[in-house]
């Protein structure tokens, strides 16, 4: 049984910044086969983590809008052109494989699916969207905008969008990092 199908442009109004019309179709396939894939009833539940119940709409709506901000104040003060498709169709993958990577257990407690233990965070999403013909650089910023990815973004639209997100999760939910005082020669 298939569920109903996810109203993206409504969920996600920054979905109107990708114009490539490829993209941005690959975009919605990708997003549609997770949500068909993963195991919630609403995506309104999905969560952020297993480690806080945050809802994952509303923590990638703030990422979209802080990498936005960011792309401006770049542009405005350093002059460098963003690409805002690429941005948002990143932004918008990034975590979307949550909704196969997390799940509840018997308790209604979020926990991590077999997809979750068996894959790095991301991974299933790049999959998909080289499945969905989306370009290699989007694949690339799903994959390394976690710290727990063995690369760093390369492009400039993967490194706004890593330290965004880490923000979010970071100073709002649960500080993860903790600073540590070193010399270098």
């Amino acid at each position: 049984m298939s569920k109903k199908p996810l109203d993206l442009a409504q969920i996600f109004p920054e979905l109107a910044l990708v114009t490539d019309v490829a993209t941005r179709t690959g975009v919605e396939a990708v997003w549609e086969e997770l949500w068909q894939l993963s195991s919630w009833e609403s995506i309104d539940e999905v969560p952020s983590s297993p480690d806080f119940p945050y809802p994952h709409i509303r923590h990638n709506r703030a990422v979209l809008t802080m990498a936005l901000a960011v792309a401006d104040a770049f542009e405005q003060f350093h002059g460098v052109v963003v690409d805002r498709g690429l941005l948002v169709a990143a932004g918008l993958l990034q975590d979307a494989s949550k909704m196969v990577e997390y799940c509840l257990d018997a308790d209604g407690t979020v926990t991590y699916s077999e997809v979750g233990k068996l894959y790095p965070h991301g991974f299933w999403g790049a999959h998909l969207a080289l499945k969905h013909g989306l370009p290699d650089v989007v694949c690339h910023i799903i994959l390394t905008h976690t710290p727990q990815s063995a690369k760093f973004p390369l492009p400039l639209e993967g490194k706004i969008l890593y330290y965004v997100d880490q923000i979010d999760v970071l100073a709002i939910h649960k500080d993860r990092w903790r600073k540590e005082l070193f010399i270098t020669k």
